[in-house]
């Protein structure tokens, strides 16, 4: 029996919301209490007012976290103050300076926030019981009249410790760019899968073989032709009688002119090549550093073999 009575001593503040914390705004003819709470606000809400003229509040099954005061400089309140009262109990004390004062209570939707509204009772209005219940929750009607309103001031009810669903969603922003970066993905990897394609059909030592100047005049015969690195590539050309070597690529530079001892044959221009490596280092090395370290790397790889 002791064991199932402590078991609901402990599981009580179970059922209690939790009081997080206290916010005063303060207007020039009322001031607002928000109240939040860590879970639905499920308590009862009572009044007393005592003979001082002070109005006592009490909210069951809440627990705070620490007593709360303020004083506040207005002509109709003193100070507002929050204590423990009781077993599961707050105690909410609203002290009147020299004016009679009314409060209104009302709950958000969703029950996380509690809006005490203190205001000035007009001095014709006639005396109210000293122990009466406030309304926690607006009826459905006041929902569906507040609701079709305009707000009228800038401290709307609303959840006081609950996000928007714009701030905890990402929005139409952030999927537009996921996509713009899966295009660009797309785009990518077809570029790549297209490149690959091309130097699998070209049969050269670095280059495929459809990367050449496709500017040249139809007379124009390409003898033969040699890689250099990835972007270059030393090729022959015969044109009005004349044969040209050159280097075409990045830059087009003629190298040397042939008017007698035509090439005609691909062993002759591997020997002509091979004889001229000198003078195509000395060229690279001074005018495409990257092409000649290409070239020099190419080279070493077929004396290898």
């Amino acid at each position: 029996m002791r064991i199932l009575l402590l078991i609901i001593l402990l599981m009580h503040p179970l059922f209690s919301a939790l009081l997080l914390n206290e916010n005063i705004y303060e207007r020039a003819n009322r001031i607002d209490l928000m109240l939040s709470f860590d879970t639905p606000f499920k308590g009862n809400i009572k009044k007393h007012i005592d003979q001082s003229g002070r109005i006592n509040i009490v909210l069951t099954r809440t627990e705070i976290q620490k007593p709360f005061y303020k004083s506040i400089r207005k002509s109709f309140v003193d100070s507002v103050a929050v204590t423990k009262s009781g077993g599961n109990s707050a105690l909410i004390k609203i002290t009147p300076n020299n004016s009679r004062i009314g409060v209104q209570a009302s709950k958000t939707v969703d029950g996380f926030g509690l809006r005490l509204r203190i205001y000035p009772l007009k001095t014709e209005a006639s005396d109210k019981p000293k122990t009466e219940p406030l309304p926690a929750v607006l009826s459905k009607f006041q929902k569906r009249e507040a609701a079709s309103k305009p707000s009228t001031h800038k401290e709307a009810v609303k959840p006081l410790n609950t996000l928007k669903s714009s701030d905890t969603l990402p929005g139409w922003r952030y999927w537009s760019v996921l996509a713009i970066l899966l295009l660009l993905l797309l785009i990518l990897w077809l570029a790549k899968r297209k490149g690959l394609r091309n130097l699998a059909k070209g049969g050269g030592w670095l280059l495929p073989k459809g990367a050449i100047p496709a500017n040249l005049p139809e007379e124009a015969v390409i003898r033969f032709q040699k890689p250099i690195d990835t972007h270059n590539r030393v090729i022959l050309i015969e044109f009005a009688g004349r044969q040209y070597l050159m280097v075409v690529g990045n830059t087009n530079t003629l190298l040397d002119t042939f008017t007698e001892g035509r090439i005609e044959e691909e062993d002759d221009f591997t020997r002509m090549f091979e004889a001229n490596k000198k003078q195509l280092d000395h060229f690279l090395k001074e005018n495409h550093p990257d092409a000649y370290e290409a070239f020099k790397a190419n080279a070493s790889k077929e004396e290898h073999l």
